[in-house]
């Protein structure tokens, strides 16, 4: 029985908020900014003063067959709408909703603006990610506003734990944006005294915002990853975390956060926010790539389905995951979710203490305290391989876990 592969609306929710309102009327978008506006505004200055209006200048591809192609560019700022004051970052998306948007295409959406989103901008983008999965964002910003203010702190953290790429504009990215979205007649970009040092200080202000995101509390990993078949008292559910690392076989550093913790969140399984995140860092295609996941549960079906399109995606992709329990690993459909990822590619296999080590130094605020294996721990992987093991065998698989567990690029 061939396996059906989830359609582009598979999981997505009716609408966003912006999907449901009536569209205000938003003026021409501009082509391009004037040279003076653009070194006035995206100046990175650690406390810009005079500078009352956002910039976002946007990039739209659209990925077929594959394939991804340039859309539109163009340039929003702020404009008034029935007396209201609509911001950039709205009046792209209400752009976006009626101009572009299609369920059934695939978008990589970047931004070069010159103020990171306010808290409400930030929160209609992230609900926006939410319900349209079809879509990655990546933004980069000439300065963080607000930056130590809680409300717009806790903004930046909702996008990135959405799949947005927060990021901020280094002099490759002011470079580009002057190429591409300025009247430049001709003339090379020329920086401006003290860039690189204003950037090192928003880039490590950034890092402070979302860097305590990426960790997971000690109670957490201990009782969510926990390999027993039944938890002891109190009783809580066991939710699905998925911590990823991604590397570079040549150990060159990447340019965008090369791992994380996630969770199911509004109806999203975590899978499914990973590929997003991963399909939102712009990844080569031709490039050699490795992925390691630590996962509390297997995949269900149709997160399988989606891992391992991500794998045909990216053909020099080298995915492992590694699993604390396996999900209804007595239904056959859930079989099968695993057998497609095995056959797709996609390495699998179950966590043991090496494993659980490892998650615990890279992805747990551990406070340095060193990793205290619980009880059984090695007997119940032990258990939990074996059933992997026979789930696999029909695709004439001896051994998994020795076949990859110390594979290298």
């Amino acid at each position: 029985m061939p396996l059906q592969l989830p359609g582009p609306r598979t999981n997505l929710r009716p609408a966003c908020q912006s999907c449901l309102e009536q569209s205000p009327h938003i003026r021409k978008r501009l082509e391009k900014l004037y040279k003076e506006i653009f070194y006035f505004n995206f100046k990175n200055l650690f406390y810009a003063t005079g500078r009352h209006n956002t910039f976002l200048c946007y990039q739209v591809k659209r990925t077929q067959h594959g394939l991804t192609n340039p859309l539109d560019r163009g340039v929003f700022t702020k404009q008034y709408y029935s007396r209201t004051c609509l911001h950039a970052e709205q009046c792209f998306l209400y752009w976006f909703h009626e101009h572009m948007l299609d369920p059934a295409e695939d978008y990589q959406v970047t931004w070069y603006i010159s103020w990171s989103p306010c808290s409400t901008c930030a929160d209609e983008m992230a609900s926006f990610l939410a319900t349209h999965r079809n879509v990655s964002l990546t933004i980069f910003s000439a300065r963080l506003y607000y930056f130590w203010n809680s409300a717009y702190q806790n903004g930046l953290r909702k996008l990135y734990q959405e799949g947005a790429q927060v990021k901020v504009m280094t002099f490759q990215e002011f470079e580009d944006c002057w190429e591409n979205f300025v009247y430049n007649k001709g003339e090379s970009f020329m920086p401006w005294k003290g860039l690189s040092r204003n950037n090192r200080f928003l880039k490590n202000e950034l890092k402070k915002i979302l860097g305590p995101m990426s960790l997971l509390k000690e109670d957490i990993f201990l009782y969510q990853f926990n390999n027993q078949q039944q938890v002891q008292k109190p009783y809580f559910r066991r939710r699905t975390y998925l911590c990823y690392q991604l590397e570079q076989p040549n150990g060159s550093r990447p340019q965008w956060p090369a791992k994380g913790c996630l969770q199911n969140k509004k109806g999203h399984h975590a899978e499914i926010r990973f590929i997003k995140r991963i399909h939102s860092m712009g990844l080569e295609q031709d490039q050699d790539y490795q992925i390691t996941c630590y996962i509390t549960w297997s995949p269900c079906l149709a997160c399988a389905c989606a891992l391992a399109e991500l794998k045909n995606h990216f053909p020099r992709l080298t995915l492992r995951i590694f699993a604390s329990r396996l999900y209804f690993h007595w239904i056959r459909k859930f079989q099968m979710g695993l057998q497609h990822l095995y056959k797709s590619g996609v390495l699998v296999a179950v966590m043991s203490l090496p494993e659980f080590t490892d998650c615990w130094e890279k992805f747990v605020n551990h406070r340095q305290v060193f990793f205290t294996p619980w009880d059984k721990l090695e007997e119940h992987s032990r258990s939990i391989q074996r059933r992997l093991r026979r789930i696999l065998q029909s695709w004439d698989v001896d051994d998994l876990t020795d076949d990859f567990r110390n594979l290298r690029l």
